[in-house]
């Protein structure tokens, strides 16, 4: 398998083999809210384990069509009203972040299950206010960051399970800037939130889960764009260089390109006597631990078998939700370091990041 397709497969086609195969969810109805890629393939691997996909919305009635023709929907619209009349058990929301609140509100009043593609909320208040409505509804909320469901990761987590941790290193790159084969919004930062959003965010949050979930507390960012100059309706920066701390007292660093010509997504960690790399085109982990050489296998599945579709679709079914490996609160608080990563490119300086549990507590916010 080439080294983009395997990382198409890790990073976004979860639909092509459910780890679940045993397992039939034709008892629910599904809706999707937003035709483009990732409602496509969300969308298959929910009707490859028999849930049915009743409605499709797109702001883009064509690809309403499309997407609706293909799964043998019951409506097609690019009505909100509409789309919101039909009965849902659940809703695959996969629009762009800057409009989603209003949809994710919405089925909350209907008592509509949610699983939503990462990022939760297009900034930390509007995710604050969705979290409210989610709470009050008592939804079960999934967010998209399919890492988490990934064997590698639950191996490393294995691996390192009683040893200290000082430093965390990750690498993205993508090629983006080099063919321009994304969608337009990729690229434009109002839309997409820029490359630490769109890209790091998956690394940024499969640190914090392999470390136990750790809350960050510090962030500052750097980032340039000198690629595609003459492509001014693009502002997303190129090269970005993110460096943050932990309430554990590890300390990460981020690397992000969005022009190389071989993606990739790499993990790295170190302490007194360990360091271990886990890539995600590699089939081992690999380094040291306690002065011996370490080179894991990674197994096919992980100990639960599920990937963020199908452990959605349980904790529907079961109303259990400890299948989940990223809930809304959750993926807030990896949203607030992105969030304050960003917000340091134009301030240019440390941001303190307060957890979105005390926030919570205080009933305050921040932009």
């Amino acid at each position: 398998m080439g080294l983009r397709k395997t990382l198409k497969k890790i990073i976004g086609n979860l639909s092509i083999k459910p780890k679940v195969s045993t397992e039939n969810y034709s008892n629910l109805r599904i809706g999707v809210a937003g035709a483009g890629t990732q409602g496509i393939l969300l969308s298959a691997s929910a009707e490859q384990v028999g849930a049915k996909i009743v409605a499709v919305h797109d702001r883009k009635l064509v690809k309403a069509r499309k997407l609706a023709l293909l799964r043998k929907a019951e409506l097609a619209t690019a009505d909100p009203d509409e789309f919101f009349k039909v009965k849902m058990d659940g809703l695959i929301l996969c629009t762009v972040p800057k409009i989603r609140t209003e949809l994710i509100k919405r089925a909350c009043k209907n008592n509509i299950h949610l699983l939503i593609e990462k990022p939760p909320a297009y900034n930390l208040i509007e995710g604050q206010e969705c979290l409210s409505a989610i709470e009050k509804a008592g939804v079960i909320t999934s967010v998209g960051f399919q890492l988490r469901y990934e064997p590698r990761y639950e191996r490393l987590k294995q691996l390192i399970k009683g040893h200290v941790i000082h430093l965390v290193r990750t690498v993205c790159t993508v090629d983006y800037y080099l063919n321009f084969r994304m969608p337009d919004w990729f690229l434009k930062n109002e839309a997409s939130g820029g490359p630490i959003a769109e890209q790091a965010s998956h690394l940024l949050d499969i640190v914090r889960f392999v470390l136990g979930n750790p809350k960050a507390t510090k962030a500052t960012s750097f980032g340039a764009k000198n690629m595609a100059t003459d492509r001014m309706e693009f502002d997303a920066e190129n090269s970005i260089q993110l460096i943050y701390e932990l309430d554990n007292g590890v300390i990460g660093v981020h690397t992000n390109h969005c022009g190389h010509e071989r993606p990739c997504f790499d993990l790295e960690l170190i302490g007194p006597h360990l360091r271990l790399e886990a890539n995600a085109t590699e089939k081992t982990i690999h380094g040291m631990i306690n002065g011996q050489k370490i080179n894991a296998n990674i197994p096919d599945t992980t100990a639960l078998g599920l990937n963020k579709v199908t452990a959605w679709l349980k904790a529907i079914n079961t109303g259990e939700r400890n299948y989940l490996q990223s809930d809304y609160l959750e993926s807030l608080n990896t949203q607030s370091l992105i969030e304050s990563a960003i917000k340091s490119r134009t301030t240019q300086r440390i941001e303190i990041i307060e957890s979105v549990d005390s926030l919570k507590q205080t009933g305050q916010s921040k932009a």
